[in-house]
């Protein structure tokens, strides 16, 4: 069923401030519903010649179609409306190998989101470069929802030096997705971007660790989500009003490198 929140904020004609204004008496929202197929395999092996551990894995597939979806729809960066959308279908492929070993745990993940509109709307998007005389947008069945990254991999490995210290690392990478606002697919995609991490941890007694973690270790300049907006309205120093020259597109950057140490305890 529609939420509080998405049935109060669901007039066109009067976008609130999401989410915490409401405003207006809603025109009505329809439930979503959904339908879910799902099928896969695990399992487990062993390759004594190669590894004394032993190796699990796992394969699935899956679809979600959506029927009168509820999206949110921005008339600016910090305001908008819910509304139905039609059809809309979520599929893909969930994926691992995992090794787990005596001092070696190693992992890899895979994941592929086929996020898709499946039904023609047309969407207010004043911003987006491709909009028309008023301001909207055409979408198609086939066209992906923006915000979701279409692959997903995950790479992971740990080592025990010694009973106490452990030392792992993870590779992660998402491939690029559309921006908020270009939900017809017609503008450059927000890049897709690798990020490393480290950890450490000691472990003192049974109870108490001290542990070291370093975010982003190579300092990779990305973003992680991108929305269409206009920059000219907000007054800011340096930014002409006449719009031209103006990048429009709002990015949220990801963090940079970092370091951080902490202790854990256990009762």
């Amino acid at each position: 069923m529609p939420t509080p929140s998405e049935i109060e904020c669901s007039n066109p004609a009067q976008p609130c401030l999401l989410p915490s204004s409401l405003s207006s008496d809603p025109p009505g929202l329809r439930q979503v519903v959904s339908h879910t197929y799902e099928t896969g395999l695990r399992g487990n092996f062993g390759l004594s010649t190669l590894a004394p551990g032993r190796f699990t894995w796992n394969f699935g597939l899956y679809r979600t179609d959506l029927t009168d979806d509820i999206y949110g729809v921005a008339t600016s960066t910090s305001a908008g409306f819910f509304e139905n959308v039609g059809a809309t279908r979520r599929q893909g492929i969930e994926s691992g190998l995992a090794y787990h070993g005596e001092n070696w745990s190693v992992y890899g993940k895979y994941s592929l989101v086929d996020a898709t509109f499946e039904s023609s709307f047309t969407l207010p998007s004043p911003s987006n470069p491709f909009a028309d005389a008023n301001g909207n947008i055409q979408v198609s069945p086939g066209d992906h929802l923006p915000g979701i990254p279409q692959h997903q991999l995950k790479l992971g490995a740990d080592y025990r030096v010694t009973e106490q210290w452990t030392v792992g690392g993870v590779l992660a990478y998402f491939s690029s997705q559309y921006l908020r606002g270009d939900e017809s697919n017609q503008n450059p995609q927000i890049p897709g971007y690798p990020v490393v991490n480290l950890h450490s941890s000691y472990k003192l007694t049974d109870n108490f660790a001290m542990f070291v973690n370093i975010q982003n270790l190579f300092d990779e300049h990305y973003s992680s989500f991108g929305v269409f907006g206009d920059p000219t309205g907000v007054g800011a120093p340096g930014v002409p009003t006449n719009g031209v020259g103006v990048d429009n597109r709002f990015v949220s950057p990801g963090m940079p490198l970092a370091v951080y140490g902490g202790v854990r305890l256990k009762f």
